[in-house]
């Protein structure tokens, strides 16, 4: 319990820090850099996905389009973030920003009062790859100790979404030996159930989890027996899934590592 006390207290621990440091962020481009854009800017603040939002006066809109790059550019260079947005009654606007050119562009820009119609996408296809995107991950565990005893396994799991990037539930399965390194291990299989939620932290590319398995496990010539584990983990999005891992708290501790890809799920660029 001590052990799992200290896990979730790093967690949180981390999360605030990382919130202080977005918060410093923007008082610091307050501080420093708005200051001589006061006419053209009258708020900054950070949106849901950690972007940098600014709130623009008339004098701002007026402007031509080198004039508001050369502004842009200060701010995005200053910010060092891909992405900087700006709006001003109904407008909008999406800057971009380059570390490795330094260079600023505007990205896109479009009008709130003018509506846009989507594209016709029938209801089927909208619940099955936005609404419940199904998974699948391959990965493997390795455990040892100084007297040479040693758990090695081959671990896979299958699901879907509940929630879109929040709740998921997966079956779960393992083939593994355990057992010293100077004799024959025991070989053993574990079949179960599992579920977690989800924070994704979009600015940064990672989403930790928290969840619970729980596992049928087959060992050797013994009988099979049920075992309930806490899951915590981390997940960094990379390519079409991400890479994933964590640990399993229950009778013993163990570490876990691979990859989860979505194959159902359509990805907007």
């Amino acid at each position: 319990m001590k052990k799992l006390l200290a896990i979730l207290f790093i967690v949180l621990l981390g999360w605030q820090q990382i919130s202080a440091q977005a918060y410093t962020k923007v008082e610091a481009l307050k501080e420093k850099v708005l200051p001589q854009y006061s006419s053209y800017f009258s708020q900054a603040e950070m949106t849901e996905n950690g972007q940098l939002s600014l709130t623009a006066s008339e004098n701002y809109a007026i402007l031509p389009a080198a004039s508001k790059k050369s502004i842009l550019s200060t701010i995005a260079t200053a910010w060092q973030d891909s992405i900087v947005i700006v709006h001003y009654g109904t407008k909008r606007e999406l800057w971009g920003w380059s570390s490795r050119t330094s260079e600023t562009k505007l990205l896109d820009e479009w009008d709130m009062a003018i509506p846009v119609i989507a594209p016709k996408i029938p209801v089927t296809e909208a619940q099955k790859t936005n609404l419940h995107p199904w998974f699948l991950y391959l990965g493997g565990q390795f455990m040892g100790d100084n007297m040479k005893n040693i758990n090695l396994s081959y671990n896979t799991r299958i699901g879907f979404f509940l929630l879109l990037n929040r709740w998921d539930l997966a079956t779960t399965a393992s083939v593994g030996v355990s057992g010293n390194a100077d004799a024959d291990g025991t070989p053993y299989t574990n079949i179960g159930l599992m579920s977690r939620v989800h924070f994704p932290m979009k600015k940064y590319g990672i989403s930790p989890n928290i969840g619970a398995e729980m596992t049928f496990v087959s060992f050797g010539e013994t009988e099979p027996t049920f075992a309930p584990s806490l899951v915590l983990g981390l997940s960094w999005f990379v390519g079409i899934g991400r890479v994933d891992i964590g640990v399993k708290i229950g009778d013993i501790t163990s570490g876990m590592g691979g990859y989860t890809m979505y194959p159902g799920m359509k990805f907007k660029k």
